[in-house]
């Protein structure tokens, strides 16, 4: 009788780790990337502004973005909607009148309402 019942538990285990395992690859849902990221510098009113486009692989109405400086002291969090291009547009960013940006590598964070957290790098020089 122990055999029976210790079988019994061990496959509804089983089938209790495989269902959940593929609930949560269901709720995972598609992954989402960032494409076609491009940024610029412009110098205007003595201030240097950092501008940057990009779209999404998966339309979202609205997000979250933080753009990070390479040094991490600096940062900007915002929000950002889609284009009539699907492209979206953040900034211009600065770090105000006679402040130069940091040179170097940069962060783009995009947070999706969904919880996900996409990271890409890109460079800012000089204008």
């Amino acid at each position: 009788m122990q055999t029976q019942c210790a079988h019994f538990l061990q496959r509804s285990r089983s089938i209790f780790l495989l269902l959940l395992l593929v609930a949560l690859v269901s709720c995972r849902g598609e992954e989402v990337v960032v494409l076609n990221l491009n940024s610029s510098t412009i110098e205007r009113d003595e201030a240097e502004l950092l501008t940057l486009t990009f779209s999404l692989s998966k339309s979202e109405e609205m997000i979250q973005v933080r753009v990070e400086a390479s040094d991490v002291r600096y940062s900007w969090t915002l929000s950002a909607t889609a284009g009539r291009d699907g492209r979206y547009t953040v900034g211009p960013l600065s770090m105000g009148r006679g402040v130069a940006l940091p040179e170097g590598q940069y962060t783009l964070v995009v947070m999706l309402d969904n919880g996900q957290m996409i990271s890409e790098r890109f460079s800012v020089r000089r204008p």
